[in-house]
């Protein structure tokens, strides 16, 4: 019996995949978009740097996100693995594979999960307002469905992962 050409377009999909997202040298550019996820996700620790701008009051700014010092703290450690996938893209070797690309295995697991644990920040903050309406809140999570869509069907993303993981 013949197989139907889905192998063929498989393949074919491949090659116009590493003709897209790698450079003349074969080497896999970071996505921007996964740049914008990881900052999204550790914006507890975007606003920590911030607030270090502010010579008088440092706490000033923390206090118009963050209403008490757990919701900073439980936010520093949902951005967490956001910051250890981001190093890991820094340290990752093309050449030769180190502990980065083993860590790129589980790359999107632990953003997922920080992801599932931001949900439920978000959600309880919701509840502690008691519903009250903001256009920070609804861009906090609107920037949070963007964020699962693109981990979970960003063809570069998928690729970049890939790539990084099988490098021998």
């Amino acid at each position: 019996m013949k197989k139907s050409g889905s192998e063929a377009i498989s393949a074919g999909q491949r090659l116009v995949e590493r003709a897209r997202y790698l450079d003349k040298e074969g080497r896999a550019s970071i996505p921007l978009s996964l740049l914008l996820v990881l900052l999204f996700e550790m914006r507890g620790y975007v606003a920590a740097i911030i607030s270090l701008t502010f010579s008088e009051d440092r706490t000033r700014l923390l206090k118009l996100f963050y209403t008490s010092s757990e919701q900073f703290g439980l936010m520093l450690l949902i951005g967490l693995p956001a910051l250890i996938v981001l190093l890991a893209t820094t340290f990752v070797g093309e050449d030769k594979p180190n502990w980065a690309n083993r860590l790129m295995r589980f790359a999107q697991p632990l953003l997922l999960l920080s992801l599932v644990f931001d949900a439920v920040l978000i959600s309880w903050l919701f509840i502690e307002q008691h519903g009250a309406f903001s256009f920070g809140r609804a861009a906090i999570v609107f920037g949070w469905f963007i964020c699962g869509w693109y981990l979970i069907k960003s063809r570069h993303w998928r690729f970049y992962r890939q790539h990084l993981i099988n490098i021998e």
